[in-house]
């Protein structure tokens, strides 16, 4: 993470750092990344780059926090959740502040699906905490929810938890198309529409 240092300069010379850096990781996999081209787009001499940040790879994991924390204000009001909305309806509306996110901050997606087709020890490292998190917050949702007799208080919370983690994951990794995100975005909402129906329908016919 970034030195004090790095936290005291001006904005102006923040962004030009992260300008430069979100530059680079979003045209190239983080090994093809040189850091002297971030260093020569930001204008900082190399010494002062060292001020700053241990190496790249603390340059990449304090751009990778920033992309997280700013994902997270697109989820805020949903995470809140002061509607009291039920899980599976809440799911899809996550899921469509991830897209706003995502049409918003283009680059930012750009990085982030660099990172998840690159699959090397940084993915794993960083895929390993969001996934953790995610279960975290999807299992704290579910227990309200049986709770709340919404949901079957026979069902598994934690595989529960999982299932939506690898259903969210996939329909984005599988249908993410940087040439058309538009319509890859469309997509994508109308498969978890499709899905969370049969969740909430359930597959087995008891009659």
């Amino acid at each position: 993470m970034p030195t004090d240092t790095f936290y005291n300069l001006n904005k102006e010379k923040k962004d030009r750092i992260l300008n430069a850096a979100i530059f680079e990781f979003s045209n190239k996999i983080y090994e093809q990344v040189n850091l002297s081209d971030i260093i020569k787009k930001a204008k900082i001499p190399r010494g002062s780059f060292y001020q700053y940040f241990k190496d790249k790879e603390d340059l990449y994991l304090y751009l990778i926090s920033v992309i997280r924390e700013t994902k997270i204000n697109y989820l805020s009001s949903s995470l809140i959740n002061d509607e009291d909305i039920p899980f599976l309806d809440l799911v899809k509306i996550m899921f469509e502040d991830g897209i706003n996110f995502a049409i918003n901050h283009p680059k930012y997606v750009m990085i982030l699906d660099l990172l998840l087709n690159n699959k090397n020890q940084l993915y794993e490292k960083l895929m390993k905490d969001n996934i953790k998190i995610a279960k975290k917050i999807y299992k704290e949702m579910i227990d309200k929810d049986k709770k709340l007799g919404r949901i079957n208080k026979d069902i598994d919370t934690e595989v529960f938890a999982e299932i939506i983690v690898n259903l969210t994951t996939n329909i984005s990794l599988d249908n993410l198309d940087l040439e058309n995100p538009k319509q890859s975005y469309k997509i994508m909402i109308e498969k978890i529409e499709k899905i969370l129906n049969i969740l909430k329908k359930g597959v087995q016919n008891n009659e």
